[in-house]
Parts: C-alpha cells; sequence; structure tokens
C-alpha cells in the first residue's frame, strides 16, 4: 500500500502542471497579437503636425531674392538700393583724392643754420643774433610749422651724440618760445651724428656738423 506521503507529493506536482499550462497557454495568446499594432496603436500620435512643424504639401516656396540693381514692384520700375554714388567728374571717372597732410616745403633760406661749439648745446652770442631773425620771420608768418634738427659731429657714442642733438634742439625752441613764437608751431628731433653736412674727420668738418638746422611744413 502506498504511503499517504506519496499521494500528498503527486498532488502537488500535478497542480502546478497544470499550473504552468495555464500560463505558457496565456503567453502564446499575447505572443499571437501584432507588435506593430500593439506599439504603433500606443505610441502614435494624435495629430501628425503638432504645433505646425512641418509645411504642408501645398505651400508656396518662398520668393527670390531681388536683383542687384534694385528691387522690382508688380507693375513698376525696377526702384533702386539706398545710397548715393560718388560724383563723376567731366571725364567719366572718381575724381582723385587729394592729400589732407601738407607736405614739407623742405629748408628756407629765410631760418638761417645755427652752430655750437665743440660738447656745448648753450647759444653762442652769433647763435642768439640769428635766432632772433628766425623768431621774427615767424612772427610775421603765423601759417609756418617748423621742425628743428640737433646734430652733432661723429665723436663720441652714438647715443651721448643722439643725446647732445636734442638738447642742442630743445635749447633752440626754448629761445624762439621765448621771443613769441608759439610752442605748438615747433617741434624738435635729434639726428646725433647720422646726419652730417661735411663727412671729413677734421676740425673744419666738425665745426659744420655742429648744427641745429630747421624744417618748414
Amino acid at each position: 500500500m502506498m504511503p499517504r506521503g506519496s499521494s500528498l507529493v503527486r498532488l502537488v506536482l500535478v497542480l502546478l502542471l497544470a499550473g504552468t499550462m495555464t500560463t505558457n497557454c496565456s503567453w502564446l495568446q499575447r505572443a499571437r497579437q501584432s507588435p506593430r499594432q500593439h506599439w504603433w496603436e500606443f505610441w502614435k500620435p494624435k495629430n501628425p503636425n503638432p504645433g505646425g512643424l512641418f509645411y504642408p504639401k501645398d505651400i508656396e516656396p518662398p520668393p527670390a531674392p531681388p536683383p542687384a540693381g534694385g528691387l522690382t514692384a508688380p507693375g513698376a520700375e525696377t526702384l533702386p538700393l539706398e545710397g548715393v554714388k560718388p560724383p563723376l567728374d567731366v571725364a567719366g571717372t572718381l575724381p582723385e583724392t587729394r592729400p589732407t597732410r601738407a607736405v614739407p616745403r623742405g629748408m628756407t633760406s629765410q631760418l638761417q643754420t645755427v652752430h655750437f661749439s665743440f660738447d656745448r648745446y648753450d647759444l653762442t652770442p652769433e647763435a642768439k643774433r640769428i635766432l632772433d631773425e628766425n623768431a621774427k620771420f615767424l612772427v610775421d608768418h603765423p601759417d609756418i610749422r617748423v621742425l628743428i634738427e640737433g646734430h652733432c659731429d661723429s665723436r663720441g657714442t652714438v647715443e651721448y651724440n643722439l643725446h647732445l642733438g636734442q638738447r642742442r634742439a630743445d635749447t633752440i625752441r626754448e629761445y624762439l618760445v621765448s621771443k613769441g613764437v608759439p610752442a605748438d608751431r615747433l617741434q624738435t628731433i635729434s639726428y646725433g651724428e647720422e646726419r652730417p653736412v661735411d663727412p671729413a674727420e677734421n676740425e673744419e668738418a666738425w665745426a659744420k656738423n655742429r648744427r641745429a638746422q630747421f624744417q618748414v611744413f
């Protein structure tokens, strides 16, 4: 005779097998449904063009840009673009642009050159006499602007001569201002030993090169 425990185990196994078969049948039924139908019916948008994000098929293309010569209105002549063309001269060409900056006139005989002693930038009596005449000429001609150039002989270093030439030009500028010449008409520059009048290496050439001269604008 089979024990009661074995019958109980068989009964449990039968119930488990029946439940498994039922579950498999339900899964098969769901699998037979079309996945496309299920997902599309769930996720498809209600409005194929929400918010007007797509252009309708019957929309007209945008108009072409206007031609380079101007804007054309329906039934009207071509309208010129904004802006005015520069005037042309008689020959049909653009007028020549005139320079706005004055060209240097160079040296003039009315402004005499001043000379200095060796390694000095103070004014000698002869130098003051020359500068008095130069100052009178500049006061009588208020439209003239002057560049005062300071020069040295070749003795000494380049740096020292540049400094000495600047001191000579500044001394002359201060003297001319004291004689009534406006300071804004006088500019100074130093060339040191770079621009000698006489390139010889002797006392006569050195005396010529120790000078201050004037460029007129």
